[in-house]
């Protein structure tokens, strides 16, 4: 079974006008890992190495710096080999 971990935050000091209130951060969260969850499901649900029988782990890191008001997501894809590695790395940049 596929097991995606998110991991959002925020940093920096949010402005006195700032775009959004903490609430709005919240729902921005939960929206942004709700979408990537269906697409990254659509991709590679029941996807497993065909050597180890292993599905890959992904962790996907989320930053808002209130400063700038902008969002970094980072990927993390684990997987127990290489050549699976490269398999699930295609499957995800193909659309």
């Amino acid at each position: 079974m596929l097991k995606i971990d998110y991991d959002f935050d925020t940093e920096g000091e949010a402005h006195e006008d700032a775009y959004f209130d903490p609430y709005e951060l919240n729902m921005l969260f939960e929206q942004t890992r709700q979408s990537l969850d269906t697409g990254l499901r659509r991709k590679l649900e029941g996807v497993v190495c065909k050597e180890h029988n292993q599905p890959p782990s992904i962790t996907i890191t989320g930053r808002y710096n209130q400063e700038t008001e902008q969002m970094d997501i980072n990927y993390h894809v684990d997987t127990c080999c290489q050549m699976f590695l490269v398999r699930v790395v295609s499957m995800l940049n193909n659309v």
